[in-house]
């Protein structure tokens, strides 16, 4: 027999095995029953802790949208700030001699 023939029999075999799902069978008759260890895990949960955490993790989460809403409003209001002129003017005003007081302690450093 030709080599090439049992080289392509046995490549058309295996792929065959493969689409029946042959080498993945999972032998069910070896499962353990392991809903009396769930259960007993259940029982022992301690739901204070759960309860707990689940209020730590809500209690982030709020003060995290509580602060981006305030972030999202005083954006909002400095935005509306600055399109007054005379307003824009004074913060930078006030902005030059903050700097320039930076400034003036870095020299004296």
């Amino acid at each position: 027999m030709d080599s090439k023939r049992i080289e392509q029999a046995m490549e058309n075999a295996l792929v065959d095995m493969v689409r029946k799902g042959e080498p993945f069978k999972i032998n069910y008759d070896t499962k353990i029953d392991i809903s009396n260890e769930l259960k007993q895990a259940y029982k022992n949960i301690d739901y204070a802790k759960v309860y707990a955490r689940i209020t730590e993790k809500l209690e982030e989460e709020l003060a995290e949208k509580i602060v981006n809403k305030i972030i999202t409003e005083m954006g909002t209001d400095i935005k509306r700030l600055m399109e007054n002129n005379s307003i824009r003017e004074d913060f930078r005003f006030l902005m030059r001699k903050g700097v320039e007081a930076i400034m003036e302690k870095v020299k004296e450093s």
